[in-house]
């Protein structure tokens, strides 16, 4: 069957994107500079319709924000910002897991089969890819809808969604990927304990430690931004 869609096309734009968030993630690109398609195609050689693509997608994830002067340039991670987002999250995850244990078989329910899901995951332990927060978004937005307070789980989602380019950052090593599987199995083996106290001090230790990696990937990131900036190739 024909679907009309360019395969050749959408597998070349996947590398882009793939490619260009890589380099972002890495401190590669400049902060402020405004990235232009021909340029970003001429040193990933390829055409520009996939790098536009990219481009798109990357805007859509928050890696990218609008130049002034027309284009994207690379967000700028604040890490005051960033800090203060992760303690609204903290808040609003640590009232959801109190609220799921207080809610009780509901919500035990929900969590068992999120639980063999996470025990399959750790079976085999992914390799690094940042697109690995897309998962671990899943895990925290279904622990936070185990409450059964939607409200609770759409602010959950504007905030994970705010910090995401980050957070990709916690994704990039196998043993920060081995340690995150093996902290979520433990939330919820104390909390289908209804272990309150717990389940609190792991899930608030998890949320934590996640920080302290995205805070110092994000520091070193942006030395590297800011040095490519005053003496890197033009973007």
């Amino acid at each position: 069957m024909d679907t009309g869609l360019n395969t050749d096309l959408y597998t070349a734009g996947s590398a882009a994107y793939l490619r260009l968030k890589g380099l972002i993630l890495q401190g590669d690109v400049p902060i402020g500079v405004r990235l232009r398609e021909a340029r970003i195609a001429e040193r990933l050689e390829i055409s520009r319709t996939p790098v536009r693509e990219a481009l798109m997608r990357l805007y859509a994830e928050r890696f990218l924000e609008r130049h002034p002067e027309g284009g994207y340039r690379v967000t700028a991670p604040s890490v005051q910002t960033l800090r203060q987002l992760y303690e609204v999250r903290r808040a609003l995850e640590l009232w959801g897991l109190a609220a799921s244990i207080a809610r009780g078989k509901a919500a035990m329910t929900v969590l068992e089969e999120l639980f063999q899901e996470w025990r399959d995951i750790a079976s085999e332990v992914p390799a690094p890819d940042p697109e690995l927060v897309l998962i671990d978004e899943d895990f925290h937005q279904r622990l936070a809808q185990a409450s059964g307070n939607g409200e609770l789980c759409v602010e959950l989602q504007r905030v994970n969604e705010r910090i995401r380019p980050v957070r990709s950052h916690d994704f990039l090593t196998k043993d920060r990927i081995a340690a995150t599987i093996d902290e979520h199995l433990s939330i919820l083996e104390a909390t289908l304990r209804q272990d309150q106290a717990g389940a609190h001090r792991l899930l608030d230790d998890h949320i934590k430690d996640s920080q302290d990696v995205v805070e110092t990937a994000v520091v070193g990131a942006l030395e590297k931004m800011l040095v490519a900036e005053r003496g890197g190739p033009a973007w």
